[in-house]
């Protein structure tokens, strides 16, 4: 399993036992979808350095504005350190080669808000 597949598993992970921890700040606990390969330009408000695709997604979650992300490697010999961007805009339906543009090393990953029926 490449590293990127391996991180979209945790990230997965990540989520699934957010909903069984009673929403702790240290895990995600929004929805979301993912593409590897792909990023969204033209939206970023927040750029820096993140350890993993998870401590991007957190940092997203703990932000009102955040609605996306792109995260990518700095480099194949750093395995741990990448470079997250915030988005404030998220992709509705993507359609390839509109609204993600295709990067090898990036994985574009788009936040949903749930709302709790009562």
């Amino acid at each position: 399993m490449d590293s990127i597949s391996s991180l979209v598993v945790v990230f997965v992970f990540g989520i699934q036992s957010s909903q069984t921890i009673a929403w702790d700040e240290n895990s995600l606990s929004r929805p979301v979808t993912t593409h590897n390969h792909r990023q969204l330009k033209g939206f970023t408000f927040n750029t820096f350095h993140s350890v993993s695709l998870v401590s991007c997604g957190l940092k997203c979650q703990r932000n009102p504005r955040c609605v996306s992300t792109n995260f990518r490697k700095v480099s194949s010999l750093d395995k741990s350190n990448g470079v997250c961007e915030l988005n404030y805009k998220g992709v509705v339906s993507p359609i390839e080669g509109k609204e993600l543009e295709y990067n090898k090393k990036s994985i574009y990953t788009q936040f949903y808000d749930v709302k709790v029926r009562k």
